[in-house]
């Protein structure tokens, strides 16, 4: 039994070390990325709420707001002045490599992904 307990001792620590990176694992990238996934048009009010709090999420980057935003606001495709802050997305020093992503597949979408959307776009799925 004295054996066991340095073990126990160490999973719970382990586990309790580990927890708040299960809760972290969904994304942002990855929620806008599966909401893009299967985009028809535009988001589901379902969607738009999951959207909204991203949007609205104090810890959510810069970059994840304008995704969040446009995508929020696309009907069949991204509006104008949208289109302008994801250029300037991919072009920001500051941005990640998954935003730029998100942000080039978003410019390209007429309706819906292509099916080379979809492709990239599960590179970004956590």
């Amino acid at each position: 039994m004295k054996k066991i307990f340095p073990y126990m001792a160490l999973a719970s620590l382990l586990f309790l070390l580990t927890a708040p990176l299960a809760e972290a694992a969904e994304s942002n990238i990855g929620v806008m990325a599966g909401i893009v996934m299967h985009l028809n048009h535009y988001p589901s009010s379902d969607e738009q709420t999951q959207l909204a709090a991203i949007a609205g999420n104090k810890k959510s980057t810069a970059g994840e707001k304008v995704l969040a935003n446009a995508l929020m606001h696309m009907r069949h495709q991204v509006n104008a002045a949208d289109a302008a802050l994801l250029h300037q997305l991919q072009n920001a020093a500051a941005a990640s490599s998954q935003e730029k992503e998100l942000a080039g597949i978003l410019l390209g979408i007429m309706h819906h992904p292509s099916s080379a959307d979809k492709q990239r776009l599960k590179s970004l799925l956590d």
